[in-house]
């Protein structure tokens, strides 16, 4: 939709067509709370010649405002959120940043982004099914499981990765994919305690359903609604609510179906790893990270060191601070660093960032909150959701605190096209 005037000439509406492609890709990229898109936009806009970008976003309306209010042309686009994906949002750093140093004009530009949205990076469905259970094996260490855990958090997990990547597959399921996956994992972790295997229950079923658990959504939320964004925060936050207790209905349902039909579900305490192992898994963590956020295989460098330091220094900062403050200070360290990357290879820090918060985010707490609920234990389940805001906010507050330190500089801001 516009007003006033059309856009005077063809340049123009090049340049102009340029802005709204690329803020739509940006938007579809995920990763990006509000208060960080709007700005980006508004930057290239200024790289582009154009006088007055004015830019709104929320998870389902963006609208850009071009030129002076007399001669104001508002545009709005329809968008949807979307899942992370690192690899697009390097390449429209790249794109971008080609744009505003003067290497690539307006229509090689739009031909660029056209190529990124027809082919966009994808990996085979069994790598991606592998890479859960990978992942889950590797997570059980870290919320204090054993061996055991991992090869059940292992199994588990490549059956929730079949169901949601392979037989749940479209838009039309979407809604089925917490959970569903939520009641395979519940299930057959229930099913395995019950056929002797000694596993510790909630572990397996926690670390297989990590990459199904909200958290990034949870953080960004948090992050907008201290920054005042509070349409889109409000948005966000809710959608991750809606997903945790998806998530939380679905392993009840499991776990009471095979207590009703295998009898009382055995409890198990696990033998515990040590430091060094939950580093090394947290390195294979972030490996797993290039596949299910859809990183480029030149950012594994980046995705493993964010784990393995959100881990040291959560675990570092805890025992110095407390917990809380820890979780602040983690953040504050990942953000900075991730900044300081961003600075340097002027590429964008949410390579590093990502990974890093989605390794703090307490998303097990929230988790047993929703659960608590469900189940019954309404005090415990209100006394772990206030934990989880409280520990959300030490985490958005951090990674804020970062950006004052050291703010984010996009491709097109003028210290980096300066450079």
């Amino acid at each position: 939709m516009s007003t006033a005037s059309p856009i005077a000439s063809d340049t123009d509406r090049q340049t102009v067509e340029l802005l709204l492609r690329f803020t739509r890709s940006a938007h579809e990229a995920g990763g990006y709370p509000a208060n960080e898109l709007e700005p980006r936009v508004a930057e290239l806009g200024d790289a582009l010649g154009l006088h007055g970008v004015q830019v709104s976003a929320t998870p389902t309306v963006v609208e850009i405002a071009v030129g002076s209010i007399p001669q104001q042309q508002v545009y709005v686009l329809r968008v949807k959120p979307h899942p992370v994906d690192l690899y697009t949002i390097g390449r429209l750093d790249e794109i971008s940043a080609a744009v505003a140093d003067g290497r690539i004009d307006r229509r090689r530009a739009l031909d660029e982004i056209s190529e990124l949205h027809g082919h966009p990076l994808r990996r085979p469905r069994s790598l991606v099914v592998l890479v859960h259970g990978v992942i889950g094996a590797a997570l059980a260490p870290i919320v204090g499981g054993g061996w055991r855990e991992s090869i059940g958090a292992a199994l588990v997990g490549l059956t929730v990765g079949f169901l949601t990547r392979v037989i749940l597959r479209g838009e039309r399921f979407e809604a089925l994919v917490s959970p569903l996956g939520a009641f395979v994992a519940s299930f057959f972790a229930s099913v395995l305690a019950c056929a002797g295997f000694g596993i510790a229950v909630a572990n397996v079923t926690f670390a297989a359903l990590v990459v199904l658990l909200p958290g990034m959504l949870m953080v960004i939320g948090i992050r907008e609604l201290a920054a005042h964004h509070l349409e889109a925060g409000v948005a966000n936050s809710v959608g991750a609510l809606v997903q945790l207790v998806g998530l939380a209905f679905g392993v009840a349902v499991g776990r009471s179906l095979v207590a009703t039909w295998l009898g009382p579900i055995p409890t198990t305490s696990p033998e515990g790893f040590g430091v060094a192992v939950k580093i090394i898994a947290a390195a294979v963590v972030g490996l797993g990270f290039v596949i299910t956020l859809r990183a480029s295989l030149r950012d594994a460098r980046w995705t493993c060191g964010a784990a393995v330091l959100a881990i040291v220094a959560n675990l570092v900062t805890s025992a110095f601070f407390g917990e809380v403050a820890g979780v602040f200070v983690a953040s504050l360290v990942v953000g900075i660093v991730g900044n300081v990357i961003g600075r340097r290879l002027r590429h964008s820090s949410l390579a590093f960032i990502v990974p890093g918060l989605l390794m703090l985010v307490p998303a097990s707490i929230g988790f047993e909150s929703a659960d608590n609920l469900l189940a019954g234990w309404t005090l415990t389940g209100i006394g772990t959701a206030f934990d989880t805001i409280v520990t959300l906010l030490a985490i958005a507050y951090g990674f804020l605190a970062a950006t004052i330190a050291l703010p984010i500089k996009s491709p097109t801001s003028p210290a980096h096209t300066a450079s």
